[in-house]
């Protein structure tokens, strides 16, 4: 894999089209950006840590990228920040089951969950393991009352088990 540098650059490709119209790519260049996207995997990443680790406002994001270089926007850096937690979803869903085994293996976890909003957003809730620190799920709920939280955890006990029941 390509470790991509912060900053612009620009790239030429040739495409060949064999006599059949297979058409040949660089894969290489294609794995620095999303599907049509202008910014590339590492820009997205440095905006969804700046925004959901390290709470920095969209403003001091786009200061700090144009330090690096890059010209973005306050509505991009917005659009950034959910497309990581988009791609953040997916891959936890892809690595639930071998979280499941790597907790069946350890023999448990001790479940934290915590809530957290923004005015009156819908509060994302977080399951972690609070021995390994490893995210287990996350999920948008409407409130933090019981009858919300209950099927979230009501899911995480049946998706655990059924990783049990089939082993590694």
């Amino acid at each position: 894999m390509v470790t991509l540098d912060i900053g612009s650059f620009c790239a030429r490709e040739t495409i060949l089209v064999s006599p059949d119209n297979t058409v040949f790519q660089s894969q290489q260049l294609r794995s620095l950006t999303p599907y049509r996207c202008t910014y590339g995997y590492d820009v997205l990443v440095f905006v969804g840590y700046g925004l959901f680790v390290h709470c920095l406002s969209e403003q001091q994001i786009i200061e700090l990228l144009s330090d690096r270089n890059i010209t973005i926007s306050q509505r991009e850096i917005g659009f950034l920040g959910k497309k990581f937690i988009a791609y953040l979803a997916i891959a936890h869903r892809q690595a639930q089951q071998r979280l499941n085994q790597l907790m069946s293996h350890k023999g448990g976890y001790i479940l934290h969950i915590d809530g957290t909003c923004e005015g009156g957003s819908p509060h994302l809730f977080t399951g972690m393991d609070g021995i390994a620190q490893i995210v287990l799920d996350n999920i948008k709920l409407p409130s933090e009352k019981a009858e919300s939280i209950i099927p979230f955890l009501d899911k995480d006990k049946k998706t655990i088990r059924q990783a049990n029941c089939s082993g590694p």
